[in-house]
């Protein structure tokens, strides 16, 4: 319990505005209001629950008190399941339906600590005052039952719903189970602030989101549906819901699945129809578009036919030209076979008759022939020995570079030989230096004690540099401490001097005030260009009050953030201001933004009309500063219309302030006045609360504070005498660095000179360490050197033995290439002698040729033209043989050889090159425009034929959905038109009790997307003067929109319209959370009255009504149950001094006289 609740006093036969009421209405009407009050209880504390029964008086007083027994044992188990009671028909016995709700239990859940609720299976009615938590009733409802938050319209987190204060929120709901089920569905719910976490439970089984949805989509729960579950920030929404909308939502909450399935399945169909007549539509078009392409290619096509006709024509005269050619080859080839074997017969008739007198010629020519093969002879052998001379003398060569090889080697054998007797004395020299040296030995190095006088210095020099190193710290130490007291003395200079102005008072008192504030101020002043606008500071540094005298009345009217706070202009600029001071410098702060100018905030009456009220005048005519934090200030706390006075008021003056209705709330002398008025419950229901405010905080001019500064003053002399000292050190601490710095230089200049004189020693040891080892180096070298020495010696003197066996070689090839020249010149003289006998011979030929020219010169032109006609012969035999392959070829790729050979019988060559001439000509006049068109068009054809193919396709698809839709139609229309006429009918007679009109229709369209619930209404209303007249009969109803019927018509239409929906309800229960708000008081009668009348009747579904204020007198029927919740921290523990209501109803019967 942690609200504020209160009660107006309850009046017999009164209404709120104190006028006797008529009783004989009352009693002849249904029971009234104050009846409800026998079956109410309360039980409070921090632990409390909300009970509803039909027992008297003294049953209650005795559950009472079992119960108080059972909450203080406080160890009776968390309910989780619970039993179910029999159905009858779909309905318990107890008058719940399958999904409807039994009870509700909650835990730390927004201003509950704990409660359960007992529902009833009809009518629930939730009152209580505004902030009591009967909306957190239905947020339990929702977020227990697996929905979000967002179907609330309020807060997205589910944390934001953990009560203040704690950890974690239960919420558990019990549903009515389904026919022959063992027990109640008990949904559990557990959310976590931390992390935003829920955790659900069905029967106390964990379970996860999905398995909740699923048992709510069995139940017909759909708390998504603004026509079951209409929460208070979604009222509003239900009006402005489109047609189209609200005919999903009435199926979904009245119609059956099956309805709901078919009109899904005709969406679906429609769509798909629509699709399908469009690809149909597009396939016609692509159809004609193609066949006109293929006809633009018709022209070129027939030039390309005509063309490839003619190819066709001159590819048969090329083949019969082939036919032809071969015929006249082999002809030709016949013939001059024929010629040539009469050629080889006159050749041998010639040959034989002058065969006697070419014998003596023939003679001389085999004599000739003889002699020129004997010449023949002797050249060669006059070019062999040429060529045995040149080898000889190439022997000579090779000789004789072997000698000045040999000769080479022997020099370069000497000079290494002599070398080797240098280094062998080279040698001597090293070792008998090197055995001198050995015999002085150096002085003797012991490296441990060099090691101990070089660690020694180390030592020193470690420290040394400790010291420095701790001499370092302490300096930064004191620089560090230094420059804090510096700071500090800059920041006492600067309060210092705030003391000497206005502005440094105001700077001084905000940091006292609020630390946060006073940052965020001062990074706002160094960065206020980073805005689109002014940014303005905290109202107590930019305003301030034009007459000292009204500060502490202006005051009172504001609040402390008002004079925190900082104002933005832009939206922007506030989320830019947010993420600085929030996110970044983690600031405690309030920001605000002001969008309307200071002109737009308009007193409610004119400042001279004040007086007669005794006031003043208002408060934004007392303040001064920027006009935006002003206009902030007129939003936020409505200064313009609060008027204030430096007097009181008097009775007389208060009265008129009252009864004007357009002051809200002022201040005179001390106190501060605030008028609350409720017109709902008539124009006497005004509450007025009195406060004495005490002195204002800020916008005072108080004088400096003298001892604060002399403090302040006495503060910086001493951080002066601080620093002063703090320097002093630093300087001492300095030095001491400086002389560590310079002793450490020395001791490391003493360890660099005792490790080089370490190392001079080190090295001299090893030098003579390693003597012997050297001088045996020597030694073994000086050995393989005199071996080397007397090897060269060696292959000097075989050197000498090869270069004389090769000059004996030289000289001996000398004397065979002189031989080889003798060779030459015999070879010589034989040769000429043969070129004589060879030149007679020819010339003997020569004689006996003439003497016979003619005879040969006839038998030469004969054997000529023998070989000519073997030439043509052969010619003509390979033109015919390529011919004929040529035809053999052109014959195996046709079928028309028959044909071919019997045409080429009258053909010559001529007349077929003559035709092919012809036709060629005829080719080369007939072009195309398009190369391609006959590809095209082949391409188009096929392609026409696979659209019309598609197109067929679509036609008999579009046929197909057209009689799915028909026949689904014809099933779900006729049930549409049953339901909405069943909704209609319900919906005109809700109307009709009120004297009102109504209708709901279907508008049906060719699209089921836009089939769409219609509903038109209306309405009759009350004259000034009492007198009730009616619209025309004639005049047309309206559509229900947000725009032509006022707040309360459509709050009156939208409960008519869901009451309508009543006793065709698929879901188990209906929540609606102050449908009445916006409604006069004789619609809301009318409405409660048909509201009972419907959801009172049997076995109807359950229907919640969630409202903050009743009207008196109003309808009660026995199925329904009244739920009052009285939540607030004044509330007493056990609920029965302060707020028993079964003594309030007591004490109501008894003012009655009942």
């Amino acid at each position: 319990m942690v609200t504020q609740s209160s009660f107006s006093e309850l009046r017999p036969e009164m209404g709120y505005d104190g006028k006797r009421r008529d009783s004989s209405r009352r009693a002849s009407g249904a029971p009234q209001l104050p009846d409800i009050f026998d079956t109410l209880r309360l039980r409070g504390g921090k632990r409390s629950r909300v009970y509803n029964n039909d027992q008297d008086e003294d049953e209650d007083e005795e559950e009472e008190d079992e119960e108080e027994d059972e909450e203080e044992s406080n160890d009776t188990p968390p309910r989780q399941a619970a039993a179910v009671s029999p159905l009858h028909n779909g309905v318990s016995s107890s008058g719940f339906q399958p999904g409807a709700i039994v009870r509700v239990k909650v835990q730390n859940f927004v201003t509950f600590e704990e409660v359960e609720f007992f529902l009833g299976p009809n009518l629930n009615m939730v009152i209580g005052p505004n902030g009591s938590g009967k909306s957190s009733l239905v947020c339990a409802i929702c977020l227990g039952l697996g929905y979000p938050s967002s179907v609330l319209g309020r807060a997205s987190g589910f944390g934001e719903f953990v009560k203040h204060g704690t950890d974690e929120a239960h919420i558990e709901v019990e549903l009515q189970g389904k026919p022959n089920a063992a027990q109640n569905h008990v949904v559990s719910l557990c959310i976590k602030r931390e992390d935003n976490s829920r955790k659900f439970t069905i029967d106390g089984e964990r379970v996860s989101h999905k398995d909740i949805q699923q048992l709510m989509k069995s139940l017909r729960i759909q708390i998504d549906n603004l026509c079951q579950f209409l929460p208070q920030d979604k009222v509003a929404e239900f009006a402005g819901l489109s047609p189209v909308d609200l005919l999903e939502k009435t199926l979904h909450a009245a119609a059956p699945p099956q309805m709901i399935k078919w009109q899904a399945e005709l969406k679906e169909h429609f769509k798909s129809q629509r699709d399908a007549e469009r690809s149909a539509q597009e396939s016609s078009v692509q159809l004609r578009k193609m066949e006109a392409r293929r006809q633009v290619l018709q022209a070129d096509v027939e030039k390309i036919r005509e063309r490839k006709e003619i190819q066709n024509t001159l590819a048969r005269l090329e083949k019969l030209r082939v036919v032809v050619k071969y015929n006249e080859a082999r002809h030709q080839y016949s013939e001059f076979k024929k010629r040539r074997k009469a050629a080889e017969q006159k050749l041998k008739r010639l040959q034989k008759g002058s065969a006697p007198s070419l014998q003596a010629v023939n003679k001389k020519q085999d004599y000739q022939a003889r002699i020129q093969s004997a010449v023949d002879g002797r050249k060669n052998a006059l070019k062999a020995a040429e060529a045995a001379a040149d080898d000889a003398v190439g022997q000579v060569v090779a000789l004789e570079g072997k000698c000045q090889e040999l000769v080479e080697r022997s020099k370069a054998e000497m000079d290494g030989f002599r070398a080797k007797k240098q280094e062998i004395g080279k040698f001597k020299k090293r070792i008998t230096d090197l055995e001198a040296t050995h015999k002085q030995a150096p002085p003797q190095c012991d490296a441990a004690d060099w090691n101990r006088r070089i660690r020694e210095q180390e030592h020193i020099v470690r420290d040394k540099k400790a010291a420095s190193q701790a001499a370092e710290e302490e300096s930064e130490k004191i620089k560090s401490l230094a420059k804090e007291k510096q700071r500090e003395k800059i920041a006492l200079s600067h309060e210092l001097k705030g003391f000497e102005s206005q502005q440094g008072q105001l700077l001084n008192q905000l940091k006292r005030f609020n630390q946060d504030v006073f940052k965020g101020w001062e990074w706002l002043k160094e960065n206020h260009g980073e805005f689109e606008k002014e940014v303005f500071g905290p109202p107590m540094l930019t305003c301030s009050v034009k007459d000292p005298r009204y500060s502490d009345l202006v005051q009172s009217l504001l609040q402390d953030n008002d004079f925190l706070c900082f104002t933005a202009q832009t939206k922007d600029d506030h989320k830019n201001l947010s993420n600085q001071f929030y996110e970044k410098m983690g600031l405690s702060v309030t920001i605000r933004t002001g969008f309307k100018p200071l002109n737009t905030f308009t007193p409610p009456m004119p400042k001279q009309e004040l007086v007669k009220f005794g006031l003043d005048g208002y408060v934004s005519d007392y303040l001064e500063g920027p006009e935006p934090v002003l206009a902030m200030l007129c939003s936020e706390r409505r200064l313009h219309a609060s008027a204030i006075s430096l007097a009181d008021i008097s009775d007389e003056q208060f009265d008129r302030i009252q009864r004007d209705e357009k002051i809200g709330q002022f201040a005179a002398g001390k106190q501060l006045y605030r008028i609350a008025r409720r017109r709902e419950y008539g124009p006497g229901a005004v509450s007025t609360r009195v406060i004495t405010f005490q002195k204002g905080r800020f916008w005072t001019d108080q004088p400096v504070d003298l001892a604060e500064k002399t403090e302040l003053r006495r503060k910086l002399d001493t951080l002066r005498d601080e620093i002063s000292e703090l320097s002093a050190q630093n300087q001492k601490y300095v030095t001491q660095i400086e002389g560590f710095d310079a002793q450490q230089k020395e001791i490391n200049q003493t360890i660099s000179e005792l490790r080089t004189q370490k190392a001079e020693l080190q090295r001299a040891d090893q030098v003579w360490q390693a003597l012997p080892n050297k001088i045996e180096r020597e030694k073994r070298a000086l050995g393989q050197t005199q071996k080397e020495l007397e090897a060269a010696r060696n292959r000097i003197r075989a050197d000498e033995r090869r270069q004389n066996e090769a000059i004996l070689d030289k000289a001996r090839a000398i004397l065979e290439h002189q031989r080889k020249i003798a060779d030459i010149r015999n070879a010589y003289q034989a040769l000429l002698e043969a070129q004589v006998l060879l030149i007679e011979a020819k010339s003997e030929v020569t004689v006996l040729k003439d003497k016979n020219s003619e005879i040969t010169q006839m038998l030469q032109e004969e054997k000529n033209n023998l070989e000519n006609l073997a030439e043509e012969v052969a010619e003509r035999y390979r033109i015919a043989t390529e011919a004929r392959e040529e035809v053999a070829e052109f014959i195996e790729e046709g079928n028309d050889k028959e044909e071919l050979l019997a045409l080429a019988r009258d053909k010559t060559l001529e007349e077929l090159i003559h035709e092919t001439n012809t036709e060629q000509a005829k080719l080369e006049v007939i072009q195309a425009s398009n190369p391609r068109a006959l590809e095209e068009y082949e391409n188009w054809s096929t392609k026409i034929e696979h659209e019309r193919v598609n197109h067929t396709t679509q036609a008999v698809k579009l046929t197909d959905l057209n009689n799915k839709i028909d026949t689904i139609r014809s099933q779900w229309e006729p049930k549409l038109d049953e339901l909405v006429s069943q909704i209609n009918d319900a919906f005109s007679y809700n109307f009709e009790q009120i004297s009102c009109a109504g209708e709901v229709g279907v508008h049906k369209d060719d699209d089921f997307e836009k089939w769409a619930i219609e509903i038109r209404v209306r309405f009759r209303r009350v004259a000034d003067f009492g007198s009730s007249f009616d619209f025309s009969d004639n005049e047309t109803l309206q559509r229900l929109d947000q725009h032509r019927q006022s707040g309360g018509e459509r709050a009156v239409s939208t409960i008519f319209y869901l009451m309508s929906l009543q006793s065709m309800a698929q879901a188990p229960f209906r929540v609606v959370d102050e449908i009445n708000q916006g409604m006069d008081p004789r619609n809301e009668r009318m409405v409660h009255e048909r509201m009972v009348e419907i959801a009172c009747r049997e076995h109807t579904s359950q229907y919640f009504l969630i409202t903050p204020k009743l009207l008196t007198g109003l309808r009660y029927d026995e199925r329904m149950r009244i739920h009052t919740i009285v939540n607030g921290e004044h509330v007493d523990k056990d609920g029965v001094e302060k707020m028993n209501f079964a003594k309030i109803a007591q004490m109501q019967r008894k003012l009655m006289g009942r």
